[in-house]
């Protein structure tokens, strides 16, 4: 039987048990979001447009920039806040679904399952609030230190106080996902160690977290990417990129520990079907000897046709997958890697050539 909780009740689940512990103030943003008669996504680029009008109205006021003129550089920094919270939102809720898919190999009560599904989808208030101010104060650090890295968008007071106030909370949102990245990832290593059977055939179960993984992958491939290519001044500021580094490092360790132990797992399950399967071979390899032993070569045909069908349910298991994305899920993640770094490649090698 399928149980499909709404998304609306992803931070509501627990109206009727208590909840594990209070939601964090992002949780409580996202849940007021989503009861706007709006999509969330429209509510996102509705943020940036104002964030990016806030910076504008104040740099035209300030003379930093000539009135109407739209600067590129505003227009990108500005996606970090509505970015990091639409990847906290879609993180949350592929979360949801994919706990959801995983039911049959748990054996949980409903309200295990009601608590299980909301550590996936909401974050603690403490260490959601501890991230986030680590992340303002990095903000506030790099900025007084590194002041050139957003020039000339803080050579007035009121600028400086606007831009300073966005970028600490870009910060303190970059902080929430990376928290919620890495609590994800443990909570799913946790959960398939919870897991009383795995079925090699229902692939929905296997891959229920493979939508949740891959999200997480292009999610943060792309914060990467963008901080190289679109700020190479923030990525010059040492103390910026040292500790984004660090974190960021942290959790590709906890993605990459994720994949390998799933895999471990499947592959278990995986090696104890193929040694049954082998168990069957054996006992009827004997029973074969056994009966061409008592020259009863009439009754050879049956256990023939018995031991055809236990090689080809072997070739089959054989070539089941043990890793927890599906081929063509592997490959567009590796494309997602590889094609941004073949296109940089490719740019250095025409700027050597042609000397441009």
């Amino acid at each position: 039987m399928n149980t499909t909780i709404p998304e609306q009740a992803s931070s509501d689940a627990h109206s009727v048990t208590a909840r594990p512990y209070p939601p964090s103030w992002i949780d409580r943003l996202l849940r007021w979001m989503r009861s706007l008669p709006v999509p969330v996504p429209v509510v996102l680029i509705g943020i940036w447009v104002a964030l990016v009008a806030t910076v504008h109205l104040t740099v035209w006021h300030e003379g930093i920039l000539p009135r109407w003129q739209i600067d590129q550089r505003v227009l990108l920094i500005n996606t970090w806040i509505p970015y990091s919270l639409g990847l906290i939102y879609y993180l949350e809720k592929t979360a949801g679904d994919a706990v959801a898919a995983f039911r049959p190999a748990l054996n949980l009560a409903d309200d295990a399952l009601s608590n299980l599904r909301y550590e996936f989808t909401v974050l603690p208030w403490r260490g959601t609030l501890i991230g986030t101010i680590l992340g303002m104060l990095l903000a506030l650090f790099s900025v007084r230190a590194f002041p050139e890295v957003a020039s000339p968008f803080m050579d007035t007071r009121l600028a400086a106080f606007v831009n300073t106030t966005l970028s600490m909370f870009g910060s303190a949102f970059i902080f929430a996902a990376i928290y919620l990245t890495y609590r994800q990832l443990r909570l799913i290593r946790q959960t398939y160690a919870r897991a009383e059977r795995l079925d090699l055939f229902r692939s929905g179960e296997l891959y229920a977290f493979s939508a949740l993984t891959l999200r997480m992958g292009i999610g943060w491939l792309i914060v990467v990417y963008a901080g190289v290519l679109f700020f190479p001044a923030l990525v010059r500021n040492i103390p910026w990129t040292m500790t984004t580094s660090l974190v960021l490092a942290v959790v590709a360790v906890s993605f990459v520990t994720t994949l390998f132990d799933i895999h471990r797992r499947i592959g278990a399950v995986k090696e104890d079907y193929l040694t049954e399967i082998n168990g069957r071979l054996q006992a009827a390899f004997a029973e074969l000897h056994r009966r061409i032993d008592a020259e009863e070569v009439g009754a050879l045909a049956p256990l023939r046709e018995v031991m055809d069908a236990l090689l080809v349910e072997r070739g089959v298991v054989e070539k089941l997958p043990t890793w927890p994305w599906q081929s063509g899920t592997l490959a567009g993640f590796m494309a997602a890697v590889l094609l941004p770094l073949i296109v940089w490649g490719v740019q250095l090698l025409v700027q050597q050539v042609f000397g441009l």
